[in-house]
């Protein structure tokens, strides 16, 4: 009877499986980076997101910065790498939280060491498609060729991370946008473009839909060059230079530290 109970038994403390008022809660894990632990939650729908939120055992509700983009291009990697230290010092100052896709590549990558260099303690949320992403001792990608998945690493200077369902980047875009509402209940949040392809495309509509201003970072290449050559745009979209450090603060600034 015992060989069949351990490994159930293993399993459970594993994943840290919980049981919450007579039912079994989402997956809880704690990620062992090198340098830090990370808190990692496994909601299997959008209607889990808010007991997800509480798994992260995150102290409070923060003004939010909802960080978009993607790869960078070298001729941009000055510009954004100013920008992104700007916006790690005002997280840290605002006592704001951030919220990303989370995988070790581009913007993600970027503002995870800046938080690390600077030795900031803002939360650093990371959002992706679980099944594209791993971590030490996480699952193994089955790229091969043209088949398989690959799995992109996790950023290991994140906080947290909540892992969703989906088979392709952009699928945690809607979980994002809502996952910032929820955390910035009784503060404001605000959405940085800096750079950014179709998916970003789409992040900054969901934001547009929710009321969320959307500040994009000009000189960083890509969607937010593009916003930055419109001579129409959103009401709720402003264009900031990234090598603009004072006008980067103060439109921030506004945009976060009014109340609701």
């Amino acid at each position: 009877m015992s060989r069949y109970l351990f490994p159930v038994l293993q399993l459970v403390i594993e994943w840290k499986e919980r049981i919450v008022e007579g039912r079994v809660s989402m997956r809880i894990q704690k990620i062992n980076f090198r340098d830090q632990k990370a808190i990692c939650v496994f909601p299997t729908e959008r209607v889990e997101l808010e007991q997800a939120i509480v798994g992260l055992e995150l102290a409070d509700r923060y003004p939010v910065i909802v960080l978009i983009g993607g790869v960078i291009a070298p001729q941009y990697a000055g510009a954004t790498w100013k920008a992104i230290q700007i916006i790690s010092r005002l997280a840290e100052d605002l006592k704001a939280l951030v919220v990303c896709g989370g995988t070790a590549m581009g913007v993600m990558t970027e503002i995870g060491r800046a938080r690390s260099q600077n030795h900031y303690a803002f939360p650093l949320l990371g959002m992706a498609p679980e099944e594209l992403v791993t971590w030490p001792d996480g699952p193994r990608g089955t790229r091969f060729l043209w088949w398989g998945v690959k799995r992109w690493q996790l950023e290991p200077h994140h906080t947290h991370f909540i892992l969703v369902p989906g088979r392709q980047f952009g699928d945690e875009s809607p979980w994002i946008a809502d996952a910032a509402g929820i955390l910035s209940k009784g503060h404001r949040s605000v959405t940085i473009l800096i750079n950014g392809g179709e998916i970003s495309r789409g992040d900054v509509q969901l934001s547009l839909e929710k009321g969320r201003p959307v500040i994009a970072m000009g000189h960083t290449g890509r969607l937010a060059d593009e916003f930055s050559r419109q001579t129409h745009r959103h009401k709720l979209v402003t264009v900031v230079s990234a090598t603009a450090e004072q006008r980067i603060v103060d439109v921030v600034s506004a945009s976060l530290l009014e109340r609701e």
